[in-house]
C-alpha cells in the first residue's frame, strides 16, 4: 500500500517539474516595422564604470574638492565643495558664485541654492551627478552633461 501511495504522490510532481522544464525555442519571428535603415543618432558617451551613489556618501566619500564639467561648446563649469558645506562655483562664462550647500537626510544628496534655482546633487567617489530634482534615482539616467567629475580622477 505504501508503494502505491508514494506513486500517487510521485504523479503530480513529476508533472510539476516536467512543466518547469526549459523551453530551448526561441520566437523567429521577424516584426517589419519599416525601421530597416540604419539610424543616426548623436549619444553622449557616458563612463559605464561611473561610481555608484554610496548610501551614505557624507560619511564614507571624500567630497571636499573640485567637480568639473564641460558642456558640449566647449565651456567647463566648476564646483568647489569646501569643509563647512561651503561651495564655489565658476559657470562656463566666467560668472563665480558661492555660497553654502544643505545636506538631504540620507546624506548622498546635497542642495545648492543659486539665484532662486534649486540644484540637486548626488555624490559619489570623485564624481558629482546633477539631478532633475529631489526625488530622481541617483544611480540611474547618467548623462555626460550632468556628471562632473573631480579634478584629480
Amino acid at each position: 500500500m505504501k508503494h502505491v501511495t508514494r506513486m500517487a504522490l510521485a504523479a503530480p510532481l513529476a508533472l510539476a517539474l516536467a512543466a518547469c522544464g526549459g523551453n530551448a525555442d526561441t520566437d523567429e519571428r521577424i516584426v517589419d516595422d519599416g525601421l530597416t535603415e540604419g539610424v543616426d543618432v548623436d549619444v553622449p558617451e557616458v563612463d559605464v564604470n561611473a561610481p555608484e551613489v554610496p548610501v551614505d556618501a557624507r560619511g564614507t566619500v571624500d567630497y571636499e574638492q573640485t567637480y568639473t564639467n564641460t558642456d558640449a561648446a566647449g565651456g567647463t563649469t566648476s564646483i568647489t565643495l569646501g569643509p563647512d558645506d561651503d561651495y564655489t562655483m565658476v559657470k562656463a562664462d566666467g560668472t563665480e558664485t558661492s555660497g553654502t550647500y544643505s545636506w538631504y537626510s540620507d546624506n548622498s544628496r546635497i542642495l545648492i541654492r543659486e539665484n532662486g534655482e534649486n540644484m540637486v546633487f548626488a555624490i559619489a567617489e570623485g564624481t558629482l551627478y546633477r539631478l532633475a530634482d529631489e526625488n530622481a534615482d541617483p544611480n540611474s539616467g547618467r548623462a555626460a552633461e550632468t556628471t562632473y567629475t573631480a579634478s584629480d580622477q
